[in-house]
């Protein structure tokens, strides 16, 4: 516990920093320059996403999962991953500027956008080593170097926007921030591991890792095509405006799923590990996660949804009337995203990654049904009723494939009240004790200097 705690007290560092530094400085961006160019550029976001999606593989939970099980082939899992993962980098970054080329070739701001975030794609490719340092535990080594370079880009965001730069600069230095934060992680790997340690991919490796993760490729790119799809349906179907005031009301309430992805990352070689050397207890960690993701994400939209009004008007002020009541329906889905990303990764643990392929086909049926009968009348209110639709599609579909019955389980007893305060009691208990053996470290370290 004291080692998935300290994981995700590292993660937390870096979804906090994001949460409200990043969202301040996206307000004030949002703010600057009005929903319009807000919107073109969530266009570009939205449609890098998706194609990019292609580039990770499905290899993020996979690799992670191999130099857990597997560590002595580390080296050729690692180079091996990188090259894939740079190959399929630059195909989707090709395509990304393809198609905004064939299909806005009239509007210069939609290409540039499409174009310099494109090539984040390809920049995040070196995600690999971070799915290293996740095996190992220390995502620390990751960590402190994007959580830097990212309080420092922002601090220059927020002085291009107060400067009134161009939009143009802004995009510049956003893909500056990535270069030299991974250009960083990138040295520090390789000062600690040795550049020959890059060098042992293998075709076998490849088809291995491919063959394990083809069904998670299309998992990925399904669930960002269903994330992402309502921006780009938005742009099409109505104007970059509405899709702005989406887009800005969609931020609030997707850093949100910073939580569940922060528990996903930390818990998953504790897992695999738990699942082969005590079984039941490994069950029962994952019944605990659900119920407490369950009780959590409802507190959260509870309060979300009281303030939204207030919210969005103090960040993003009058430009973005609409933004508050589309925020107060998508933070719901909320709830069925805090228990998939739990299920889920259940599944990827049991090895039953098809059933994660199924769940998300019928979420983004009924997510792109949704968005065709209602959004020319209703606009972003649309998209984010079809945001909560799908949630729950993907997990009553999650529930209903397992053949085994465990799912369901884990549901029924979720919604136990009296389980969720012993769970709350015996969290605060693990984090007091991991606070305390910090501060007891520190001390340590203080006395022998």
């Amino acid at each position: 516990m004291h080692k998935i705690l300290q994981n995700s007290g590292w993660l937390l560092i870096d979804k906090l920093a994001r949460l409200f530094l990043g969202l301040f400085t996206m307000a004030m961006i949002a703010r600057h320059f009005g929903p319009e160019e807000f919107g073109i550029w969530n266009y570009s976001i939205a449609l890098t996403a998706i194609v990019g999606g292609m580039a990770i593989l499905g290899l993020d939970k996979i690799v992670v999962k191999e130099l857990v099980s597997a560590p002595e082939r580390r080296n050729e899992i690692v180079s091996t991953a990188l090259l894939m993962r740079l190959a399929g980098g630059l195909v989707s970054c090709a395509i990304c500027i393809m198609i905004t080329w064939f299909t806005r070739q009239n509007n210069p701001l939609y290409i540039w956008c499409t174009t310099i975030t494109a090539f984040n794609i390809l920049l995040q490719s070196f995600d690999v080593f971070d799915y290293y340092y996740q095996s190992h535990n220390q995502v620390q080594r990751v960590i402190i170097p994007k959580v830097a370079v990212f309080v420092l880009f922002c601090l220059i965001k927020m002085i291009c926007v107060r400067m009134n730069l161009s939009f143009m600069i802004i995009l510049w230095v956003s893909l500056a921030e990535l270069v030299i934060t991974y250009l960083l992680i990138f040295i520090y790997y390789v000062y600690h591991e040795g550049i020959a340690s890059l060098c042992k991919a293998r075709l076998q490796e490849a088809r291995y890792l491919f063959s394990q993760s083809w069904s998670l490729l299309f998992t990925g790119v399904l669930v960002l095509l269903y994330m992402k799809s309502d921006q780009l349906m938005l742009d099409i179907l109505t104007t970059p405006r509405q899709l702005g005031e989406y887009a800005a009301a969609a931020r609030i309430s997707e850093l949100w799923y910073a939580i569940p992805t922060v528990i996903a990352v930390a818990m998953l070689p504790n897992l695999i590990q738990k699942r082969q050397t005590n079984h039941s207890r490994y069950l029962e960690n994952v019944e605990k996660w659900i119920r407490l993701s369950m009780w959590g994400s409802t507190l959260i939209a509870i309060i979300v949804t009281i303030g939204s009004g207030w919210l969005t008007g103090i960040m993003y002020g009058s430009q973005y009337p609409h933004a508050g009541i589309i925020l107060s329906i998508h933070i719901w889905a909320n709830i069925p995203v805090f228990i998939c990303v739990a299920i889920m990764q259940y599944q990827i643990v049991e090895g039953n990654y098809n059933a994660n392929l199924y769940a998300t086909i019928a979420g983004i049926a009924a997510n792109l049904a949704i968005n065709l009968l209602l959004i020319p009348s209703l606009g972003g209110i649309a998209a984010a009723i079809a945001t909560v639709v799908s949630y729950i599609t993907v997990g009553t579909c999650l529930v209903l494939v397992d053949k085994t019955g465990q799912s369901k389980m884990f549901i029924i007893k979720m919604l136990h009240p009296g389980k969720a305060l012993a769970d709350i009691w015996q969290l605060h208990l693990a984090l007091r004790s991991s606070i305390e053996n910090l501060l007891s470290v520190i001390r340590q370290k203080s006395l022998s200097k």
